[in-house]
C-alpha cells in the first residue's frame, strides 16, 4: 500500500512538472501596423487585431504564451531567421524563405491586387509588365510580391525600409512608381503628408495570398510546432476564426482550397 502510494504521488510530480513547464514556456513574436488584420497601440504599447487573437489561442492551447513586440517586418525578419524571435504572422510563403522558416497551414487566403502607384496624368504609362523595366520603381525591402516582379533583376528597384520611406521617396520623385501590396497602408501614409497625388496605372497583377504563421528553424520551440499547426487547424475547422475576425468587424478570410 505504501509503494501504491509513493507511486501514485510520484506520478503527481512529474505531472505538475511538466505542467509547469510549459507554462512557462514563452515564444516571442514580432507584430507590424497591417490594419484591421493587425493593430499596434503606441499609447498602452500592445498588439491586437485578429491575428493576435489567433495566435495567442493557439499558443495557450499548447501550454504556452507569446511575448510580443513591435518591429518593422524586415527587421522582424532578420531575427526570425537568426531565431531571435519565433514567430511571425503574415508571413507570404515563397520557395526562398523555406530556408529559413516553417510555414504553418493557412488559416485562410485573401485576393489582392498588386498595384503601382503613379503620379496622377501617368496612369497609361504602365500598360504591361514591361512597362516596369523603363521606370524606378520604389519597392519594400524584403516584401515578396510575385515571382516574376521578384526574380526580374532588370527592373531598377528603390528599396524603401518600411511604408512610410516608401511613400517619401515616391512623393519626392525619387521613383517613377511604387509597387503597392498594401493599398490601405499606401494611402493611409499618403493621407498623413497630406498628398492626393496619386493615381494607380492600369497594369496591375492579380495576386492569390495564404495567410500564414511562420517559425523559425531556429527556434528553440520549434518542438511546438506541429502542435500549435493542429490547434490552429482546429481554430479553422471549428469556426472560432470566424468568430474572433467578427469581433473586431472584419469579414474573415477566404477558406476554400488554396491554389498555390
Amino acid at each position: 500500500m505504501k509503494q501504491k502510494i509513493i507511486f501514485i504521488v510520484s506520478l503527481f510530480i512529474v505531472f505538475y512538472s511538466v505542467s509547469a513547464i510549459a507554462e512557462n514556456i514563452r515564444l516571442k513574436a514580432d507584430c507590424r501596423q497591417r490594419p484591421p488584420e493587425m493593430m499596434y497601440d503606441k499609447k498602452t504599447r500592445t498588439c491586437s487585431g485578429p491575428l493576435i487573437d489567433i495566435l495567442n489561442l493557439a499558443v495557450k492551447d499548447v501550454g504556452a504564451k507569446i511575448k510580443w513586440a513591435r518591429r518593422p517586418f524586415q527587421k522582424s525578419y532578420t531575427l526570425l531567421q537568426r531565431g531571435r524571435i519565433d514567430i511571425l504572422p503574415r508571413v507570404i510563403k515563397t520557395k526562398e524563405r523555406l530556408e529559413d522558416v516553417k510555414y504553418f497551414s493557412a488559416i485562410g487566403y485573401q485576393v489582392k491586387n498588386i498595384l503601382f502607384a503613379v503620379k496622377k496624368g501617368h496612369e497609361n504609362d504602365i500598360q504591361k509588365f514591361q512597362d516596369l523595366k523603363k521606370y524606378r520603381i520604389c519597392t519594400k525591402r524584403g516584401t515578396a510580391y510575385f515571382d516574376q516582379y521578384n526574380d526580374d533583376t532588370s527592373i531598377n528597384k528603390v528599396n524603401s525600409i518600411d511604408d512610410s520611406d516608401l511613400t517619401r521617396k515616391f512623393l519626392r520623385s525619387r521613383c517613377d512608381a511604387a509597387i503597392i501590396l498594401d493599398i490601405k497602408a499606401f494611402e493611409k501614409v499618403m493621407k498623413s503628408m497630406k498628398s492626393d497625388d496619386y493615381a494607380y496605372a492600369k497594369y496591375q497583377y492579380e495576386n492569390k495570398i495564404g495567410n500564414h504563421f511562420a517559425m523559425s528553424l531556429k527556434s528553440k520551440h520549434i518542438q511546438l510546432f506541429d502542435k500549435i499547426d493542429n490547434t490552429l487547424k482546429k481554430i479553422c475547422d471549428s469556426g472560432k476564426i470566424n468568430e474572433i475576425y467578427q469581433k473586431y468587424n472584419i469579414a474573415p478570410p477566404l477558406t476554400d482550397k488554396l491554389t498555390k
